[in-house]
């Protein structure tokens, strides 16, 4: 038998589900780690409770007795957790905030402007009393709870090495595995009939900047390079999620931008719709720097749209080393007459629903 401690997010649903197609429910316990009131995505047929609670003690029991415990995004609240516990495996499946803002990892993920005009100057209130709680309950427990690790899941090595140069204590060995979007890659055509995601005659061209609102996307940095360059472009932002101050932040000092028109979508879209959304976009302009909106990216990709990255990304190796074409920021003036690369079966051989599924029946079958 298996353990997976999950949090509440849509993709876990995905995952689910995936394990109950595949008939390996029997062999997987999934707990939610979060008291099931304070739940807003998972499936109610996951059972939820509070980390350090009685209920969530009786129905983990001993971690010994499972085969293997996983680890769906390494909170630094659970450093204490672990580090009490024993196990026969333990594995992390890596989500990206758990490793690039964790406490013990230092590393710059900002652009200048964004760290000087946000960063620096805000620090919420509920980030401080975090950072606080973590500190009085957790930190003396980072290292041995980072040791105890068998494996990294990512589908990135960069990401892996990553985790492995920063992190002290962590000497886990690296397995391939990703988080599946809710309509795999080659069921997308599917939601785009012919006449939809079809550019309209216009001026400009449509890009999107960034996934959500968080100053990782560094987008005061990005928007400024566009107002550099004299781009004459319309900027969606999405905003539909992220951190609600930065957000307010964003809106208020982007009206630099006069070559062109900024909008941002602030409302939740369905899937389908949200597809659309992207097929009807000229192209994607991500300025991270950590690995982050990869859903995004995937799509867009799928679609030969046109990808650029912050060319300090630390996954763009990944990127190259699996046939996959994305464009600096410079190249962004020139959109109007890229040479778009085909992406579509490049990003298939790496994430189909297939070879998602060769990976479940290796990861989480039943034990001989």
């Amino acid at each position: 038998m298996n353990l997976h401690l999950v949090s509440d997010s849509k993709f876990i649903n995905v995952f689910y589900s995936n394990l109950k197609d595949l008939d390996l429910l029997d062999s997987n316990k999934i707990v939610g780690i979060k008291d099931r009131k304070w739940v807003k995505h998972l499936n109610p047929e996951i059972t939820c409770a509070s980390l350090y609670s009685k209920k969530f003690k009786t129905l983990v029991g001993d971690t010994k007795q499972y085969d293997k415990v996983f680890i769906h995004l390494f909170s630094p609240l659970m450093y204490r957790w672990v580090a009490i516990h024993s196990f026969t495996e333990l594995n992390w499946m890596v989500w990206g905030t758990d490793l690039y803002d964790a406490p013990i990892v230092r590393y710059n993920v900002y652009e200048k402007l964004t760290w000087r005009q946000y960063v620096q100057k805000n620090h919420s209130r509920e980030m401080l009393l975090y950072k606080l709680k973590i500190l009085i309950t957790n930190s003396i427990f980072k290292r041995l709870a980072y040791s105890k690790v068998t494996n990294v899941l990512t589908w990135m090595d960069s990401e892996y090495n990553f985790a492995i140069q920063n992190i002290k204590g962590l000497k886990a060995k690296y397995q391939f595995f990703f988080y599946e979007n809710a309509v795999p890659y080659n069921k997308l055509d599917r939601y785009l009939k012919s006449d939809e995601g079809h550019q309209e005659s216009r001026k400009h061209p449509v890009i999107i900047i960034g996934n959500s609102g968080t100053p990782t996307n560094n987008h005061l940095d990005v928007i400024r390079y566009f107002a550099d360059i004299n781009l004459s472009a319309h900027l969606i932002i999405p905003v539909s999620y992220g951190d609600k101050h930065y957000i307010n932040f964003l809106k208020r000092n982007v009206d630099f931008y006069s070559s062109g028109t900024i909008e941002f979508m602030d409302s939740f879209l369905e899937f389908d719709d949200y597809l659309k959304f992207l097929a009807n976009a000229d192209a994607l302009v991500m300025n991270n720097i950590r690995p982050q909106g990869y859903g995004n990216i995937f799509m867009m990709m799928y679609l030969n749209k046109p990808v650029f990255l912050n060319k300090e990304n630390l996954s763009v190796s990944d990127l190259a080393n699996n046939g996959l074409h994305w464009y600096t920021l410079e190249d962004v003036n020139s959109l109007n007459t890229l040479s778009i690369q085909q992406n579509s079966e490049a990003l298939l051989n790496l994430l189909s629903h297939e070879k998602l599924q060769k990976v479940y029946k290796k990861l989480f079958s039943k034990q001989n």
